[in-house]
């Protein structure tokens, strides 16, 4: 598990996205093809996901930690 903070997550995505539009997906290069399409995949999650905000997020960082132990 990695925390990011929301400009991050902002960026990753745009990055990802930039880089799908800059693929060329030849017919027969199902390779590129696969990563672009898990680059698909992968913006859909992201946008998905919800920030929490500090006090969610100290709470489930507590609540972790005690799980750790």
């Amino acid at each position: 598990m990695y925390i990011i903070s929301n400009k991050q997550m902002e960026n990753i995505i745009s990055y990802i996205e930039a880089w799908k539009d800059g693929v060329q997906v030849e017919e027969k290069d199902t390779r590129t093809y696969n990563k672009v399409r898990l680059a698909n995949i992968l913006v859909k999650k992201l946008k998905a996901k919800q920030p929490l905000s500090k006090p969610e997020l100290s709470e489930s960082l507590k609540k972790n930690l005690r799980d750790l132990k």
